[in-house]
Formats: structure tokens, sequence, C-alpha cells
């Protein structure tokens, strides 16, 4: 009997304790928030492709560094792992923002605009923070700002998860999160769950989340083509691989539309890019196709991959091309599947930090992330940040609906600073009220 209400006593110093965190993050945001924005645009302004992550991850390194957080860096190239040992009991919770940026040449106007360019699959490309990372990056190190300078009052440790490579490591090297828990990191801090975010364009500071399957499961795809290269003007003597991949284009959209059983299970197959040709009056040797699939079940996944095959052999028999399939190219995302206790029990941290504009979506995403990898090994919780400017977006509260305002992976895309705030309060939030829920 003693012993129970030592612990509800202990519970509720506890509560009090998390509810005056609060209060004092309030009380912060004013003089947090303009270092948070600054950190934003300078990482946008310079931002850097999957494993070549360098100087984000110095800033991050030097940050961290500066608030007294220990630090593993170079992981899985140039992931970091920042620790925060609370002052109190408690257990390791892990935060995660992923750092890296898109071949996507950035056309916003912003005067903070990126100008970056390299080369990506043999092309001169533009890179952008087409995706928001510049964001997820910039509310983490703000996050450990504020809870390392109130460790004290912490209950359990904070494992800040600095990931490289989410969009896909470049092939051959591997990445990201699946490299980061390869390289030990889960077994070396023992975090008890994981919370991560992501931005999009839905209203300003909406916080959404689905419960259970929230994410599909992602795979790319190339094919191959070759033919026989010729002249222009005699295309009878050669074999022409451009238009076998017309073919193929036709024949790879009515996999969804015609040829699987989509009611229970959705599915998308799409074609992202096409490479054939160097000049006018040339039948090239060559061509290629490279797209992404995505599906909530393997079964169903294991049958688009036939599909794909036997529409290939069809087309290869057809035209007189030989034509090469690869699944899987740079790695497999799992479906991300949001631990519905753990839902349960956050909600209402996500209710508080954004009153009157937390969602909570019933439908799945077809969008993917190697987010997924982290909740395969525990409980996890991935949720969304609308960050359109104030009124605009109205029409959609749903990650990849049909919307007015440009969206991921856009180089018309534009995070709102105004909704940071929304994404900072909200994970200090889930840190405070997690050992107590």
């Amino acid at each position: 009997m003693r012993l129970n209400i030592i612990l509800v006593i202990l519970i509720s110093l506890y509560v009090d304790a998390a509810d005056d965190l609060k209060e004092k993050l309030e009380s912060n945001l004013d003089t947090l928030m303009p270092k948070v924005i600054e950190w934003r645009h300078d990482i946008h302004q310079y931002p850097e492709l999957g494993n070549r992550e360098f100087r984000t991850s110095n800033k991050i390194k030097v940050h961290l560094e500066s608030l007294g957080i220990e630090v593993e860096s170079n992981i899985a190239y140039t992931g970091l792992v920042g620790l925060i040992r609370g002052g109190q009991p408690g257990p390791t919770i892990a935060l995660r923002a992923d750092m890296d940026a898109l071949p996507v040449e950035e056309k916003t106007g912003l005067p903070f605009a990126s100008k970056v360019r390299t080369e990506y699959l043999g092309n001169d490309v533009g890179v952008m923070h087409a995706c928001g990372h510049d964001a997820h990056v910039a509310i983490l190190m703000g996050v450990a700002e504020f809870l390392a300078k109130n460790k004290d009052q912490l209950q359990g440790n904070v494992m800040l998860i600095f990931q490289p490579a989410e969009e896909g490591p470049p092939e051959n090297e591997g990445g990201g999160a699946k490299m980061m828990l390869d390289e030990g990191i889960f077994e070396k801090y023992q975090p008890e769950v994981i919370f991560g975010l992501h931005v999009t364009n839905i209203p300003n500071g909406v916080l959404s989340v689905k419960s259970g399957p929230a994410m599909a499961a992602a795979s790319a795809y190339r094919i191959k083509i070759r033919g026989i290269q010729t002249h222009g003007s005699t295309p009878w003597s050669g074999i022409d691989p451009i238009m076998a991949t017309a073919e193929l284009i036709e024949a790879l959209n009515t996999i969804v539309s015609r040829r699987i059983n989509i009611i229970n299970n959705p599915a998308v197959v799409s074609i992202g890019m096409v490479k054939a040709g160097t000049r006018n009056n040339i039948i090239p040797e060559d061509s290629e196709i490279m797209g992404t699939i995505r599906t909530f079940d393997p079964v169903l996944r294991k049958e688009i991959y036939s599909e794909i095959e036997q529409i290939a052999k069809g087309v290869a028999l057809g035209t007189g091309t030989e034509i090469t399939v690869e699944f899987d190219v740079g790695g497999f995302y799992p479906v991300t599947v949001n631990n519905p206790a753990l839902v349960k029990k956050m909600k209402a941290s996500l209710m508080e930090a954004s009153p009157g504009k937390f969602y909570e979506s019933q439908i799945p995403v077809t969008g993917a992330e190697d987010f997924s990898y982290f909740s395969q090994e525990i409980p996890g919780l991935y949720f969304w940040l609308g960050v359109n400017k104030p009124g605009e977006g109205l029409n959609s509260a749903n990650f990849g609906e049909r919307t007015d305002v440009p969206g991921n992976h856009s180089p018309y895309f534009i995070v709102d600073d105004s909704a940071l705030d929304e994404g900072v309060r909200a994970m200090v939030y889930l840190v405070l009220d997690y050992p107590n829920s």
C-alpha cells in the first residue's frame, strides 16, 4: 500500500515537472525559433545528397558539442548520434531527423535558394531540399538545445539520430537507417521507442498521424533495353530500343489499372526516369527506364515483380530487343508501421502540441520511409507536420492528396518557417510525456 502511494506521488511530481518544462518551452520559443529558422535556411542553401552530407553533419556536430551533448559521428558514412543524459530515472527515447537532399533544381526563387549542382547518375543536376529534410534537421537541433539546457529535469535519456541517405544511398554503397542499425546504434544506446516527423504540404501547423501501416514499402526497378544502333534515316537497318521503351511505358501503366486486384491492397507503379539517345538522327543502341513500386502487401509486391518481368519478355519478343529487369535497385524499404499502442498513448501529446490542428488519418500513404527499419526494431511513431503558408492548401489534410500547393519532391516546394515551432513543440512534448504515459 505504502509503495503504491509513493509511486502515485512520484508520478504526480514527474507530471508536474513535465508541465513546468512545457511552460518553459513556450517562454523560450521566441529566442529559440529564430535560431531554428537560421539553421534551416543555411542547410537549405547548401544541400547535399545521400552519404555526402559532410557540411550538414559537421554543422550538427558542432552545435551538439557546444551544448555538452555526447556525440558519435561517422555512422553510416555521415550519420551522427547525440545522447542527452537526463537527470531523472527513465527510458531512453530516440528522435530521428534525416539530412539528405534530392537531385532537383530549385525553382522557388527564395533568397536562400540552393544553387548547388553535382553529378548524379551521370547527369549534371541541381541539388535541393525538395523534401524538407532541412526542416527536420533544424527542428531536431532546436529540440536538442532546449532539452540539453534542461536535462536535469528530464526523465531518462534522449537519443538524437541524424540520419543520412533517407532518399536512398548511391548504388553499391549502402546507407540510411538500415546501415545505422547494422552498425549497432540500437544495441549501444538501447532506445525504448522512437519518434520522427516529416514536413509536407498540408495546412500550416497541422499534426497528422496514422496508426498501424502508415507508409508503403518501396522498391526501385530498372529496365535496360538493348537494340542495334543505326542511322535515323534507315530505321529498318537496326533494332529500335526507343520503340520498345514506348511499348514498355504503356504496358507498365496497365499493371495497377488493369492487371492486378488492388481493391483491398493499394499499389503504385510509377516511372521516374527514361534515358535514351544522343542525337536526333541516331537510333541508339540502348535505352533505360527506372521507376518505383509502392505496396503494403508482400505477396502483391511479388505479383507486381512478376507482371513487370512478363511484360518485359513480351516486349522483347515483339521488338527483337534484349531486355533485362532489376528490382530493389539501391535497396528496399519495408512498410512503415506506427505502433498502435504507442499512437494511442501519445495522441494526446500531439493534440496538446497543436491544439485544434491535430488530425488522425485513417488512410495510409504511398510515400515510403526508411524510418520503417527503426520501427521494425522498437515501437515507433512517425507523424506529419503541415508547412504551408497560413491559409494555403486548406482543401487537403492528407499527405499526397491533390492540392493547390506544390508538394514534396517538387522544385517549387516551400517550407513556411511559421510552422516549425509546432514541430519543435511536438517533439519536446513526446519526450516529456512518454515516461508517464
